[in-house]
């Protein structure tokens, strides 16, 4: 699988963003908060990708000069960009859709390598959550239909 962050990787349509906050799930992996929502269907309607985007913010709260963000966000970036296909093939192997949301929450500017292990264990965590999303759907699915 290739290990891009293309366009239709990036979580932009502002209604979905608000939708994410307003509903989605939160974990806290720190330094970074990371708000999920996982929905039915194997395509999006909007783009046609494969259905996990992402988005990353860093405040300007705790770091005044954009120069400070954009290295954190480029980090970030990266290193999801590398492990995205950890997340990306039990998703389509269950025909389901994610939107991520990587909020980084600390005030002092975090290396590359703690980066890549926050992001690595924030991914774990939303597997096993769509681990547990499929089972329980599937419990869901055979109470109803009990033939």
């Amino acid at each position: 699988m290739r290990q891009s962050l293309s366009k239709t990787d990036r979580l932009k349509s502002y209604t979905r963003i608000r939708q994410l906050f307003a509903t989605g799930q939160k974990l806290r992996v720190h330094p970074l908060l990371v708000y999920y929502v996982l929905r039915e269907g194997v395509a999006l309607e909007d783009t046609g990708s494969v259905g996990l985007q992402m988005g990353v913010s860093v405040g300007a709260r705790h770091f005044k000069r954009a120069v400070d963000r954009n290295l954190l966000k480029r980090r970030i970036r990266e290193a999801y960009r590398k492990q995205k296909a950890s997340l990306t093939l039990p998703l389509l192997a269950k025909g389901l859709n994610m939107d991520l949301f990587f909020v980084y929450i600390d005030s002092n500017i975090a290396d590359y390598d703690t980066l890549y292990a926050q992001v690595e264990k924030a991914l774990n965590l939303l597997q096993q959550k769509i681990r547990v999303h499929v089972q329980s759907s599937a419990l869901g699915r055979s109470t109803e239909n009990p033939t």
